[in-house]
């Protein structure tokens, strides 16, 4: 026999060849996947609301303390801002789940709209998160720059290094929202379409 003759051969013999997958397995690690996922995204809303709230009393005090200009209180209706949009944001799209013995094809899709919604959060991360921190942040100096203008030089140079490592700290958070996208995120929702895509296919006894 030929090396083409095998390639043939095997060619022919694959094309009927069918993977058996066990529904009940893959229906459970979807599952799995899932409550994993959800659970991740519940912690780390709890971490950063818990976070917020926490700096309101504490920025108070700090400004009450070294008699801050007003600008310094700009932060605090930011991070409400911020603790706010998660919030209804969760209350808005805390979809109701499948339940065990569901269609697979339903598993699939609440746990890819869920894991889009979180992709479409992280791409704007900026203007929904940053931004009102950044507009704070810049008011504050800002004000400072003008009340000490008449420091010189040195206080200038001081107060724009301080402002220039603040948007690089900004910059940082961003990007590393942008990288779990494209690292994490973005493959997993590639899977999850290729899985739904294929049970679009196949018929129910075919699964």
């Amino acid at each position: 026999m030929t090396p083409d003759d095998f390639k043939e051969s095997w060619q022919t013999q694959t094309s009927h060849t069918r993977l058996t997958i066990d529904a009940d397995l893959l229906v459970k690690e979807v599952r799995r996947n899932q409550r994993h996922f959800t659970a991740m995204i519940f912690w780390r809303d709890v971490r950063e609301i818990g976070v917020g709230l926490l700096m309101v009393p504490l920025w108070l005090y700090l400004g009450a303390k070294q008699s801050s200009p007003w600008t310094w209180y700009l932060t605090i209706p930011a991070v409400l801002w911020v603790a706010g949009f998660m919030l209804v944001d969760r209350f808005r799209h805390n979809r109701r789940r499948p339940e065990r013995g569901e269609p697979l094809r339903q598993h699939v899709e609440s746990s890819l709209s869920e894991l889009e919604h979180q992709i479409w959060l992280l791409q704007y991360v900026f203007w929904w998160s940053l931004l009102p921190l950044i507009v704070s942040f810049l008011a504050f100096f800002a004000q400072a720059a003008w009340q000490d203008r008449g420091g010189g030089w040195w206080t200038a140079l001081a107060i724009s290094l301080v402002v220039a490592l603040g948007l690089l700290v900004f910059a940082g958070i961003y990007w590393l929202n942008q990288f779990a996208i494209h690292a994490e995120l973005e493959p997993r929702r590639q899977e999850l379409q290729k899985l739904l895509s294929s049970l679009k296919d196949e018929s129910p006894d075919e699964i």
